[in-house]
């Protein structure tokens, strides 16, 4: 990290019990070139020792430590919200399973400071075991049919996303956000608790007239589903299953008008229930099938937080 400050970056880790994979993260920031940044570790009440080891190994850190496990939105909204306080330009949510490009803050922050309509940026994410295969290159949500693309998943990348382009859905896993935005759009809905708040905030985002982007040159790699399915273990299917389910039709009740809901009803039914019913049959887990149904009851179900904008 360079001496002089000359954009103030706050970058948000979570971390839960998983103070390895986090130091990992930490060092792969340490080593990146461009502008100087904070890293602020949101310790979401861990019980292994994160909270003394990560400050030990990490002076220079400043680590939040709560009292239980806030979820992934409230987690990162702590971290947000100070950043706000101390008059942080940019927040950049990063997963604590990731390891980033030496070139990584330079890239994001030139794409974002390319254009002042532009609320959030998100880089190319490959699989951490296969260095080259595309997790994530931008990715695309339809009101109208209920289902999302990602564009290039398990794609090798051969330049075909090396160009800064828009997009219509970020990610939480990697996602550099303009704080004047946050001001304006707000922060991430916590009902959500885990996955697809990105999404939400992605499509209020839109709605304020903020423009989302791809920046090819900012590449991290993910070590995909590693923190949820070591912590969680057996239970980790089915707890994702309901999360995303029920997730999904808040996105709905949040957003879809009157007019869409036929056809945005219908995708749903597809990619939310009919595919992941055949999926967990066809696996035989039986806890994460229930865990669909669970998941769709409480989303239509739950009166919604108004606090969720």
């Amino acid at each position: 990290m360079n001496s002089k400050l000359t954009t103030k970056i706050t970058v948000v880790v979570l971390n839960w019990n998983s103070h390895k994979m986090t130091a990992e993260c930490i060092r792969s920031l340490q080593a990146t070139d461009g502008p100087d940044f904070e890293i602020l570790v949101v310790d979401n009440g861990s019980t292994d020792g994160s909270v003394d080891i990560l400050p030990q190994e990490f002076p220079q850190i400043t680590v939040l430590p709560q009292r239980r496990n806030l979820g992934f939105a409230a987690g990162c909204n702590v971290g947000m919200q100070h950043a706000l306080a101390n008059d942080a330009e940019y927040v950049l949510l990063l997963n604590n399973d990731t390891i980033v490009a030496q070139e990584f803050i330079r890239e994001m922050l030139a794409a974002i400071e390319s254009d002042p309509g532009i609320g959030a940026v998100c880089p190319k994410i490959y699989f951490a075991d296969h260095p080259d295969l595309l997790w994530y290159a931008g990715a695309d949500f339809s009101l109208w049919t209920g289902r999302f693309k990602i564009r290039g998943w398990r794609q090798i990348d051969r330049g075909q996303f090396d160009h800064n382009q828009e997009i219509t859905q970020a990610t939480g896993c990697a996602m550099l956000v303009r704080c004047s935005a946050l001001h304006d759009v707000g922060l991430l809905d916590e009902q959500f608790w885990a996955y697809a708040e990105d999404l939400d905030w992605s499509l209020r985002s839109l709605q304020r007239g903020y423009r989302l982007m791809l920046a090819p040159k900012a590449r991290i790699w993910h070590h995909d589903g590693a923190t949820s399915v070591k912590l969680m273990g057996s239970r980790s299917q089915a707890i994702r299953q309901f999360f995303s389910a029920r997730n999904m039709a808040f996105v709905a009740r949040k957003h879809v008008h009157w007019w869409q809901i036929p056809t945005h009803a219908v995708g749903f039914m597809i990619s939310q229930i009919a595919f992941y019913t055949a999926l967990r049959l066809w696996r035989r887990d039986f806890r994460a099938l229930s865990a669909i149904y669970k998941g769709v009851s409480h989303g239509l179900l739950t009166p919604l937080d108004s606090s969720g904008r």
